[in-house]
């Protein structure tokens, strides 16, 4: 690993080393009604010293402030909750109770967007001008260009499109460089050419990011390092779903006459996520490849196996406290086996479409038809943003959804992640090919009718206790080709029922 350096170690440029100043001067680069764009993809590469240092200024100095913040994806709640209330409007992704809680209140505008298209959007113009770029980075080289930690998001663009530029040069985290790939995306009306990349570890860019350094107004150093992501070992249900998520590519493998070769896998985050990676560990398949938007923890044991590991692509490491440690020991061999990308390039649907790649990520629920809620409890609270899943699954050579059966309420209902219909539906039946929980796996791969879909997923998916009554529902629904009860007093009954279920679920079941 490279180990941590001096400030004027880490800045080879003289003129940017000269605007160094303490974050409490930069913050003043930032006013009312600001649109502000930040590095940070799942709480790492994020600013963590000039955000809370931001934070502070207007509790203090300017309360009624109100922002525009534009990020990769989430932000720690170290970094966004402190900002929460100074944030009118917010894209394309967040995960934080603060933000979440003036979402839900109608205090700020949230836009839920595709990663690999709110990066392009940015590009053109959609958003509007960008006042402000705040940018983490681990060097700055002397022509000025600058390399990034450990995530790249949005931070290209930002940096592209800002006004004025703020970079925090961390010097508590090992120096990044060769671990990045950099591409802007095209803008109209210029030719956005076919991009000439064919595999995983493909580099078709730059390892550090080129800008206009005149727009840089302040440089501020940070000494802390990305916050830990929560883990939880795998439980029973998360290491039942990988075993049957394994069997299935085991399945496709035999009858699509893979070999040993398993396509590029897509994992998304969460304890289910690493548990199927743990389980593809132990499987049969060797020199697997990651093209995913995060390298996370489960990940590492592959690093050091180079029989069963050959590359991975991603636009953010993301590890547990655990999990950095390990990172750091890794770092140098790491990074001959790991690129960073730009997020509007690891989510491109044009390259996860060109390199067959097989897409597993974890929903709120879905419904017997096959659709998918990743994002909303009851059709109007939002968790999360979409993030990267739409243009996985809308793209990928197999897109697997897989999900627990059950989930436990905080009220201390049980509730069934297999549901007659989604109330919010973030991916259609279109986009998925297979649904998995802990019990099985149903198939939409074949040519079949959605009720014949919906027996499947029921009999093969659903929870046992909740089985009678989701085939109650079909059968109130009638016949059809996706039917849905229309039958007012009948359905207010299920719902009675089912909500009665939930209560009375045999915990230990």
């Amino acid at each position: 690993m490279t180990s941590p350096s001096p400030l004027t170690e880490r800045i080879q440029n003289p003129e940017l080393l000269a605007k160094v100043v303490p974050a409490e001067q930069a913050v003043l680069h930032v006013a009312d009604g600001n649109t502000v764009a930040i590095s940070g993809f799942t709480k790492s590469g994020e600013p963590k010293t000039f955000f809370p240092a931001l934070a502070r200024h207007l509790a203090r100095s300017a309360p009624t402030t109100r922002l525009t913040l534009l990020s990769g994806a989430s932000l720690s709640e170290d970094v966004e909750g402190p900002m929460a209330p100074f944030i009118a409007k917010r894209g394309p992704y967040m995960s934080s109770s603060a933000s979440r809680r003036r979402i839900h209140a109608g205090e700020m505008d949230f836009t839920d967007v595709h990663l690999s298209a709110f990066a392009r959007n940015l590009m053109y113009g959609f958003y509007g001008d960008i006042d402000v770029a705040v940018v983490e980075v681990s060097r700055i080289r002397p022509d000025g260009s600058v390399v990034l930690t450990s995530s790249v998001g949005i931070s290209a663009e930002a940096l592209a499109r800002a006004r004025k530029v703020i970079l925090e040069v961390n010097t508590s985290v090992p120096d990044y460089t060769g671990f990045h790939d950099i591409v802007l995306p095209a803008v109209h009306p210029h030719v956005g050419w076919p991009l000439p990349l064919v595999n995983v570890r493909d580099r078709i860019g730059t390892p550090y990011v080129e800008f206009d350094t005149r727009k840089v107004v302040a440089v501020v150093e940070s000494r802390t390092p990305d916050y830990p992501v929560p883990f939880k070992a795998a439980d029973d249900t998360d290491r039942r779903i990988a075993r049957n998520v394994v069997d299935f590519l085991l399945r496709c493998r035999d009858e699509y006459h893979w070999g040993k070769r398993l396509p590029p896998i897509q994992s998304g985050v969460g304890n289910v996520a690493n548990a199927i990676i743990g389980e593809l560990y132990d499987s049969p398949f060797q020199k697997i490849r990651f093209w995913t938007e995060v390298f996370q923890d489960g990940m590492l044991r592959y690093v050091e196996d180079d029989a069963k590991f050959e590359y991975a692509s991603a636009t953010a490491v993301s590890f547990s406290a655990e999990g950095r440690q390990k990172f750091q020991q890794l770092f140098e061999r790491a990074k001959d086996r790991l690129v960073l990308r730009p997020m509007w390039l690891s989510n491109s649907p044009e390259i996860i479409s060109r390199l067959f790649v097989i897409a597993m990520n974890t929903p709120i629920e879905v419904d017997i038809y096959g659709h998918v809620n990743s994002t909303h409890i009851d059709g109007s609270r939002i968790v999360n943003g979409l993030g990267g899943s739409g243009d996985f699954f809308r793209n990928a050579y197999l897109s697997i959804v897989h999900t627990p059966s059950v989930r436990r309420l905080k009220d201390g209902r049980t509730v069934s992640c297999v549901m007659p219909y989604v109330r919010h539906i973030d991916h259609t039946e279109h986009d998925i090919k297979c649904v998995v929980t802990e019990h099985g796996y149903a198939l939409n791969l074949d040519i079949r009718s959605p009720r014949r879909r919906a027996v499947d997923i029921i009999e093969r998916c659903a929870h046992p206790y909740f089985q009678p009554l989701l085939h109650a529902y079909l059968d109130m629904a009638g016949p059809g080709d996706e039917p849905r009860a229309t039958d007012m007093k009948a359905l207010e009954g299920w719902w009675r029922d089912y909500d009665a279920a939930c209560r009375a679920f045999p915990q230990g079941t």
